[in-house]
């Protein structure tokens, strides 16, 4: 995933001025307390090139077509598109005039909320070829990967590919990796960076699975009593302290991902590249691609513990483990990106912005 891809950013947010977000917050008192810099922007305005790559989508889709329809929520496509073409004409006022958020636009409320997470791009040393201190693969899709998937649904597992080695040898290794539990997260938040021993960069995204059923480790080390919260920052520090487990804990989760070099950032399931505070990953049957939503949640900081998020986000990604009123904010590339993500599991309102 990559770096931010909008506009101007803003510092990050000092000490917030305004009170936490509670789950009965209305509209209205969500509006009093809206401000791009709560999303690092430094102006409305830079949104813009966030609500192009969702014009883009919606906008190739048939318009009188339902986007979504089910109880409480049917939108067509031509809905979402005069939107976002509202929002899109707005944004050059709404540092002055606020208010024009709740004239233009029907705030419908996701019933019960939403359970938020985040998600990131991150950073994996690696060397292009194996030595000492770089001995963990990263593989290019096989290419028998296709064939024996429609033929039997599953490839080797995890424990095969990783103990067994049974792709060593064949040409497909990418680049090697310093340490293991760096590319099992790379695989769950599906691309990231490379970063060379020799100084360069570069891009890797998603290629391919192999066809079983993925168990998260945060699971798997709870089941086995070893973490009470399983997040992905106490995961981590766990595996530095027994460097012993690492592959007994991994390998119990047969799913395995593999990559290819990319030429751009993290990619949401629009095609377009997703962007810092503003890009949310969304179950598509329950808030539609395209769809603008004003989300509120209080995220994790390591300076005040958390903080208050209010912001109005896009949908323009999905993720296998985001059902109903699950949202996943992509948080960015940054060392605070990387520290709300693997801490983000909190309960906020969210709203359905709709034109007038």
């Amino acid at each position: 995933m990559v770096l931010a891809a909008c506009g101007h950013k803003a510092p990050p947010p000092a000490r917030p001025s305004a009170p936490p977000v509670t789950a009965q917050e209305s509209a209205e008192t969500f509006l009093s307390r809206l401000s791009p810099a709560n999303q690092e922007l430094a102006s409305w305005k830079d949104m813009g090139p966030t609500v192009r790559k969702s014009l883009l989508y919606v906008n190739s889709k048939p318009q009188a077509a339902f986007a979504i329809r089910r109880p409480g929520l049917e939108v067509t496509w031509g809905e979402l598109s005069r939107t976002l073409t509202r929002l899109q004409q707005l944004l050059p006022r709404l540092d002055a005039e606020p208010g024009l958020l709740a004239q233009n636009f029907r705030w419908v409320p996701v019933p019960k909320g939403i359970d938020y997470s985040g998600y990131y791009e991150p950073r994996v040393a690696a060397s292009r070829t194996k030595k000492p201190g770089y001995e963990q693969a990263i593989y290019a899709v096989p290419p028998d990967l296709a064939r024996v998937r429609a033929r039997r649904g599953r490839y080797y597992d995890r424990r095969a590919i990783e103990e067994g080695q049974v792709l060593a040898g064949r040409g497909l290794e990418l680049a090697w990796a310093k340490d293991p539990v760096d590319v099992f997260f790379l695989e769950i938040q599906g691309s990231g960076r490379l970063v060379f021993d020799d100084g360069t960069e570069a891009y890797i995204n998603y290629a391919g699975q192999n066809g079983h059923k993925y168990k998260s480790s945060g699971r798997i080390m709870r089941e086995k009593g070893l973490l009470k919260r399983g997040d992905i920052f106490e995961q981590r520090e766990w595996f530095r302290n027994n460097p012993g487990r690492v592959r007994e804990i991994l390998n119990d989760n047969p799913s395995y991902v593999f990559f290819k070099f990319g030429g751009r950032g993290p990619t949401g399931a629009m095609g377009h590249t997703v962007d810092d505070w503003l890009s949310l990953a969304t179950d598509r049957g329950y808030i539609p691609l395209g769809a603008v939503v004003a989300y509120g949640v209080n995220i994790p900081d390591e300076t005040f513990g958390s903080v208050p998020l209010r912001g109005i986000g896009f949908a323009q990604d999905v993720g296998g483990a985001i059902k109903r009123n699950r949202i996943d904010i992509f948080c960015g590339g940054n060392e605070r990106a990387n520290y709300v993500a693997s801490h983000l599991d909190a309960h906020g309102p969210a709203w359905v912005l709709l034109a007038r």
